[in-house]
């Protein structure tokens, strides 16, 4: 895909999420932050920087404004110009969606590192040798910052799958003497090497690794022998199940032999469509029985009034299985145990209520009368 439909194309939310977070990578591999950002993307686009002044906001700039081709990169060491001191910064991490350079914190305060826009830095050079000052006779050594950046054409590297160029300082800040009219090449910053840290004590260790679990089993060499069974589930089970009693299909049987219905998605495409088309032939033959048996007992019906009631049987018959499958799916095992405590509270306080009408008795006092159906009993 050419850079030009690269940048057309819009970015998606993951990407999007992906880029705004920045990166630690160097080298240019993609120009995906030079596509445009949908409208439904930048609602919540403006970010704010823990920088000079914390009321700053930097927005994600349009495509035509982001730069391509990055010459300040994590690992080199630039000074950011203004009123922010003289002092070198290591760049931690670039935003290439929003033309942000964010540094390493040099104490270990809580927030984000400070970000600067790419326009405000300026790449370190190295030390320079430069005359003695009027009335002094020592030489001195500055810091020289590059004020003005050319690079070299881009060229795609496919064995390092990246795009490289160098890149060289046109113009100075101090100038340095005699080097007014040449190019400073201003190397790239190493990358880190990567160590490889001894084994733990909950490493693998090498031997483990390398170690023969497994010996596939033996088949004749000759062509017209005939294969070898495969055991069914059940007969390997008990093969397995029983490590004294040797198996009649070899003990180097896979173990991974019957995983595959354990181990397989059951949520995955392929699984939803075989088990909709087996409800499918499942409501076909159901509809099919309900037919045949109402045209074997017409009773007087014609044939069209027996196969509409055979339907309106099927409809109601799958109706009842949904509501019945529906309920099972509901009721899960804690709905059916907050069910169960809840009848056995109604239970407990029917009994007692019973128990107060049983045990009631009522004290003498005047103005009451005994029922004589009470009385003759």
């Amino acid at each position: 895909m050419s850079s030009a439909a690269v940048t057309r194309a819009p970015l998606t939310k993951f990407l999007k999420e992906k880029l705004a977070e920045g990166t630690r990578i160097p080298w240019t591999t993609n120009f995906n932050h030079m596509r445009r950002v949908p409208r439904h993307l930048t609602a919540n686009s403006k970010l704010e920087f823990d920088s000079f002044d914390p009321t700053n906001k930097l927005s994600i700039s349009i495509p035509r404004n982001r730069i391509k081709f990055w010459n300040i990169v994590p690992g080199d060491r630039v000074r950011v110009r203004g009123r922010h001191g003289n002092h070198l910064r290591e760049v931690w991490k670039i935003r290439r969606l929003e033309n942000i350079v964010e540094f390493l914190r040099k104490d270990p305060s809580p927030g984000d590192p400070p970000a600067y826009s790419y326009a405000s830095c300026q790449l370190y050079i190295g030390h320079y040798p430069f005359p003695p000052l009027p009335g002094s006779t020592e030489p001195r050594e500055l810091p020289v910052f590059a004020e003005r950046l050319s690079t070299s054409s881009p060229v795609w590297n496919s064995r390092l799958n990246r795009w490289v160029w160098n890149r060289f300082a046109t113009r100075t800040n101090p100038v340095v003497p005699g080097l007014k009219e040449t190019k400073i090449l201003i190397p790239w910053p190493e990358a880190p090497k990567q160590t490889i840290e001894q084994p733990g004590l909950y490493d693998t260790k090498e031997e483990q690794l390398t170690k023969v679990t497994y010996v596939p089993p033996s088949f004749s060499h000759n062509l017209s022998a005939p294969l070898p069974r495969v055991p069914t589930e059940e007969e390997y089970i008990a093969g397995m199940s029983h490590p004294t009693k040797k198996s009649w299909f070899g003990d180097s049987a896979p173990v991974e032999m019957y995983l595959h219905r354990e181990l397989s998605n059951p949520h995955s495409r392929a699984k939803k469509m075989k088990r909709w088309q087996s409800h499918q032939t499942y409501k076909k033959s159901l509809l099919q029985d309900y037919i045949s048996a109402e045209m074997r007992e017409l009773n007087g019906r014609s044939t069209k009034e027996a196969r509409a009631e055979a339907t309106f049987k099927w409809r109601e018959k799958l109706s009842a299985e949904e509501e019945a499958e529906r309920r099972r799916r509901w009721l899960t095992l804690a709905v059916a145990d907050k069910a169960k405590k809840k009848q056995a509270r109604k239970t407990r306080r029917e009994a007692k209520r019973r128990d107060q009408l049983t045990q009631l008795r009522l004290w003498d006092a005047p103005n009451q009368i005994i029922p004589k159906d009470v009385q003759a009993s």
